[in-house]
């Protein structure tokens, strides 16, 4: 089981899951940009899923604060179109990001 931290207020499945919450989900699930990846299996999940945008970080049922991630993607050469993990997530190395526009 891989944990990660939710940015935003999201579905999942049948499961509501609030900004800021914590959860562990199975190492089969594809995380997307709006949760932010805690432990190794989920930073490589994470990692695997390719460069997406982080959406905004912010709850929106809740009067949660909700931190920014510090592990997120960046883009480390524009031209050609190659990005990288930050934080405990760097050390994977840098990814194609099939034509995103991150800053």
């Amino acid at each position: 089981m891989a944990q990660y931290r939710f940015l935003a207020d999201c579905f999942v499945g049948q499961s509501h899951i609030l900004a800021g919450t914590t959860v562990s989900m199975a190492d089969d699930w594809v995380p997307h940009g709006n949760c932010e990846p805690i432990d190794a299996a989920a930073i490589r999940a994470f990692w695997n899923a390719g460069p997406q945008p982080c959406g905004v970080v912010r709850p929106q049922w809740s009067n949660q604060v909700v931190p920014l991630p510090s592990c997120h993607w960046h883009c480390v050469d524009p031209a050609n179109s190659m990005y990288q993990l930050t934080g405990a997530g760097a050390s994977l190395g840098p990814k194609h990001g099939l034509g995103m526009s991150l800053p």
